[in-house]
């Protein structure tokens, strides 16, 4: 039985990639996600409404539950097709991933002003094993993670001046480190690195510098949101928060910081970590 839905909205970056030939096939099923494994070594993400846009994302309102790993995935000029589910592209709104970074960087003193919210905000609601007390005097887990963690963070700071033979060493120990599609240290350099593009003199290096050291150490996904981020792009909930430290109120900061958070079990809570720690470089 075939099931036949159309996709509420696509990022650039996919919807250009579907331009040309391209396979995939199922990579990981979840409740709300299904990953895509393509055969250029990157990944396309259908998701639910409720995680929402990202830069590897088709969001559609889908049902699953009869997706399986390794099933192929085609593309039939404007059409997605994974078994019997057939999603339609045509109608679906193109949605931009990269945020405007150069009227972000023109306010970057008022991020600053706010960091401290974000990072109180931050930690009341994070798990207490995400990255997030790297970025504050509290002891943090006392495991393998947070110990490699603690060191690689302090051979970044030398990265971050200029120095990108310890920028690459840095993001090797963090490469990878912790448990599934995205790690923890993955997390953590995906928010550094959208720090690094709001006040890094040389944006576009650094983070380039950071994936390319990472992504062949880590899981297939989280290579790819790591070559996302180092060009500038974010999922929708980071727009929001981004937006919110820039212009918003307190009480939108803390909504958007919510959303951030809310991604996976510690990831939003890494991310952050890496975010709130590249202000202290």
């Amino acid at each position: 039985m075939s099931v036949y839905i159309v996709a509420r909205s696509i990022s650039r970056p996919v919807w250009e990639r579907l331009q040309h030939p391209l396979s995939a096939r199922v990579l990981a099923v979840f409740e709300r996600v299904c990953d895509l494994a393509t055969d250029d070594g990157g990944v396309i993400a259908l998701v639910t409404p409720q995680v929402g846009d990202g830069p590897l994302s088709i969001v559609a309102d889908v049902d699953f539950a009869t997706l399986k790993p390794g099933a192929l995935a085609r593309w039939n000029g404007e059409r997605l097709q994974i078994g019997g589910l057939k999603v339609a592209l045509d109608k679906a709104v193109i949605w931009e991933p990269c945020p405007d970074w150069e009227s972000l960087r023109a306010r970057r003193d008022v991020f600053v002003d706010r960091l401290s919210l974000l990072e109180t905000l931050a930690l009341r609601r994070a798990h207490e094993d995400s990255l997030l007390t790297l970025t504050s005097m509290q002891a943090g887990g006392p495991d393998v993670t947070f110990d490699t963690a603690r060191e690689a963070v302090k051979v970044l700071r030398a990265g971050w001046e200029g120095d990108a033979a310890q920028l690459r060493a840095g993001a090797t120990q963090l490469a990878g480190l912790g448990t599934g599609l995205t790690p923890a240290g993955d997390d953590f350099l995906t928010g550094l690195m959208l720090w690094g593009w709001l006040a890094h003199p040389d944006p576009g290096c650094l983070c380039h510098l950071l994936a390319e050291a990472a992504a062949p150490r880590t899981t297939i996904l989280s290579a790819a949101l790591l070559r996302a981020a180092a060009r500038g792009e974010c999922s929708a909930a980071w727009h929001a928060l981004l937006a919110a430290l820039s212009r918003g109120s307190n009480e939108e900061v803390a909504g958007a910081a919510r959303g951030v958070l809310a991604h996976g079990a510690t990831s939003g809570a890494d991310a952050l970590a890496g975010f709130l720690w590249g202000r202290l470089s």
